[in-house]
């Protein structure tokens, strides 16, 4: 730091920290309920109308570097024997060390990423059914992993976050101590299980809110 600088910062306890995160507050966050899925209940009958639209597609999956999606001709179908008879749920293009190695070079630079928190009214069924026929999962099931876990995953971590930022260490005057937070640096190459849409999701929903939160 020039001189002048420095004798200004050690001249008075520095709060450049604690003004740039001033603005932090606690948010107030609850776990999704849990829906039944009784009979006549409305979110029952969205359930079978997006079952009836899942079973008659098959959903082509790209491979995505960056905001680029790739389409390649190496292609694997997954067979659902869900709900009677066998079918092609998905069709996903086949990832090569090519393309991972692509992805983790797009990840290393800045980009935009905006976690706006959960919303439990936005796809919420067609998630259910994708649990259902991909995974093999009963309603409830799905519900609890695809929906409900899923959405507190990204509140909590969204709460987790704004409350990080008014944690600083402890000071013993004349000393000040003092953390400034920044984004996450770097990448994160997270490989999700096949069985557990929670986990999957939060693997890469977590770093990708620090990427921007800093």
């Amino acid at each position: 730091l020039p001189p002048v600088l420095r004798r200004a910062l050690l001249a008075r306890p520095w709060s450049g920290a604690r003004l740039r995160w001033k603005h932090a507050s606690s948010l107030k966050v609850a776990n999704e309920p849990i829906l039944a899925f009784t009979k006549g209940s409305p979110e029952r009958d969205a359930l079978q109308k997006a079952l009836k639209d899942l079973k008659g597609r098959t959903e082509a999956i790209p491979c995505v570097v960056g905001d680029e999606e790739v389409w390649t001709s190496n292609v694997q179908y997954q067979v659902s024997t869900r709900l009677g008879g066998a079918s092609n749920r998905a069709r996903p293009a086949r990832v090569s060390w090519s393309l991972v190695g692509a992805a983790l070079i797009r990840a290393g630079h800045p980009w935009t990423c905006c976690c706006h928190g959960a919303d439990p009214d936005v796809g919420r069924v067609g998630v259910v059914d994708s649990g259902r026929l991909g995974q093999g999962k009963t309603v409830i099931q799905a519900e609890i992993d695809a929906a409900a876990e899923l959405i507190d995953f990204f509140r909590f971590n969204a709460k987790f976050a704004v409350e990080l930022e008014g944690e600083q260490p402890i000071s013993v005057p004349p000393s000040t101590n003092s953390v400034v937070y920044r984004g996450l640096e770097g990448f994160v190459a997270a490989i999700s299980p096949f069985n557990f849409t929670a986990i999957g999701g939060n693997l890469a929903g977590a770093p990708a809110l620090m990427v921007r939160y800093g």
